[in-house]
């Protein structure tokens, strides 16, 4: 039997000590933080923070972590974008709000940054997390993004914008620390916001990131339009924007093609 679950960071060492002290033997696996066996059961946590539970004890292993972990005082909340890199299709943030209640059956359902899942995994995930966690999200659709930029002409700055929307949306509601998904090299934004390098080690940020993505894909499959921005989507995207230039400005991120 495989479980995973996701793996808090704050966690890593104390479930390791508490694998050793129960027998469990240390083993190299590779791309692993670290990995343990005992009688044919093993946890190995990988970097994703993703702690795979393999063998016939895995499920009674599962339950057995998770009551080490204490559920939050406080709500959890994260916030990350998808689209940004795509040449079609829109720009998308959401934050994420996990109740401290539903917290540990978040971690069983193995949430982690959206570029580490296949499309339909990711999707069948968000559809399980849907009913444990609140999501608001703010979808720029290409014709509004290219319009925005225009103005702006800095992607970033839009993507303050949008973030400095959310935030006061949720703290109509929350007034607790939220944590952003980095995408420049300083903060733009005050007090009360952790604006985190590699943030998606958080797990509301990589269930935000999770919700982003399918909001993402779901407009992409609705429009048959090519995901990234590779050779073949840069190729559609100037025939469409030479032949059917109107159009375009509804599907495309122009100023993907500028320069």
């Amino acid at each position: 039997m495989n479980i995973s679950l996701r793996l808090p960071e704050e966690y890593y060492d104390k479930v390791r000590a508490f694998l050793k002290d129960r027998g469990f033997e240390e083993r190299k696996i590779e791309y692993a933080i670290w990995s343990l066996c005992r009688e044919g059961t093993c946890a190995t946590l990988y970097r994703s923070g993703s702690l795979l539970l393999q063998g016939n004890g895995a499920l009674f292993l599962k339950e057995e972590i998770l009551s080490l972990m204490e559920e939050p005082s406080g709500v959890q909340i994260g916030c990350d974008e998808s689209g940004k890199g795509d040449v079609f299709g829109p720009l998308v943030l959401c934050c994420v709000i996990i109740p401290p209640s539903h917290y540990k059956r978040v971690l069983s359902l193995a949430p982690k940054d959206c570029k580490l899942l296949k499309d339909e995994v990711l999707l069948k995930k968000v559809e399980a997390l849907s009913p444990l966690v609140e999501a608001k999200c703010l979808v720029y659709e290409p014709e509004q993004l290219n319009e925005l930029y225009s103005e702006v002409r800095n992607l970033n700055r839009i993507m303050d914008r949008a973030y400095r929307t959310l935030i006061e949306d949720v703290r109509k509601h929350y007034h607790v620390e939220i944590t952003i998904d980095a995408y420049s090299s300083q903060s733009p934004f005050g007090k009360g916001v952790v604006f985190k390098k590699k943030g998606e080690r958080d797990v509301a940020v990589s269930v935000a990131s999770m919700f982003a993505r399918a909001r993402f894909l779901l407009w992409i499959r609705e429009h048959n339009l090519p995901k990234g921005a590779g050779k073949d989507a840069i190729t559609k995207a100037r025939i469409m924007l030479k032949d059917e230039p109107h159009k375009a400005k509804k599907f495309v991120k122009v100023f993907f093609l500028e320069g």
